[in-house]
């Protein structure tokens, strides 16, 4: 029997705007193609640095490679968010490094075990994939990236689409039992997303002044067997 579904309580653009280290006012839509195509434009047109954008729901959300992501509404965390930096062969592993640092430390903050990396882009628990990062970036006089997150928050496994069900997996199915099958507690998005924005921007900060420390912190947290 499935459980009843989780009451919708949307994201709060003031609070997610209080709790950005970045103090740029956060957008939040109730829906978009995919947040980093909006972004993008965003920052095509001078948008600032720190610039975050949160979707409710995605319908052409992609991952890696252009992957589809599945960014069912009101489940997870769909955000994008806007740096403005030098753009080169040093900064563009930090780039993706320092939103993986951010994501397993909000998550293993929350008392679950078996968080990892799964090189490049992908953060794991227990082998099964609860979030992915996708930087892209614009080259030029005024260069940029956009570092876009995906994670898995108040999913269920019947809310993933079917071919996905034994390989990923959400914080509340984590935080319920840790063993990936089912409902667990549901998290509140809100405060979630606040912690996640406060690592965020503690990594970031680490980019610039201590780039050797991010980068063995990320290995540390690195799974080095690749299976599944």
């Amino acid at each position: 029997m499935l459980s009843d579904p989780l009451p919708f309580v949307p994201l709060d653009s003031a609070s997610l705007t209080a709790a950005s280290p970045w103090q740029v006012l956060v957008q939040v839509l109730s829906e978009t193609t995919s947040s980093n195509d909006n972004l993008l434009r965003m920052g095509e047109e001078k948008a600032p640095p720190g610039t975050l954008l949160f979707a409710e729901s995605q319908t052409a959300g992609r991952g890696q490679f252009r992957r589809p992501w599945s960014s069912a509404p009101g489940l997870g965390l769909w955000f994008s968010l806007l740096l403005r930096l030098p753009i080169d062969d040093a900064t563009i592993p930090l780039l993706s490094a320092f939103a993986a640092v951010a994501l397993v430390e909000t998550i293993r903050g929350l008392g679950i075990s078996g968080c990892a990396i799964k090189s490049p882009n992908d953060v794991l628990i227990n082998g099964q994939k609860v979030a992915g990062i996708l930087v892209e970036t614009r080259i030029g006089r005024d260069p940029f990236a956009v570092v876009g997150i995906g994670l898995n928050v108040n999913h269920s496994r019947e809310d993933f689409p079917e071919e996905l069900q034994d390989r990923a997996c959400s914080v509340a199915m984590a935080n319920g039992n840790g063993n990936g099958k089912d409902k667990g507690e549901p998290m509140d998005r809100n405060k979630l997303a606040a912690v996640l924005l406060r690592h965020l921007g503690e990594q970031e900060r680490l980019m610039s002044t201590d780039p050797g420390l991010l980068l063995s912190t990320w290995n540390e947290m690195l799974l080095h067997d690749t299976t599944p």
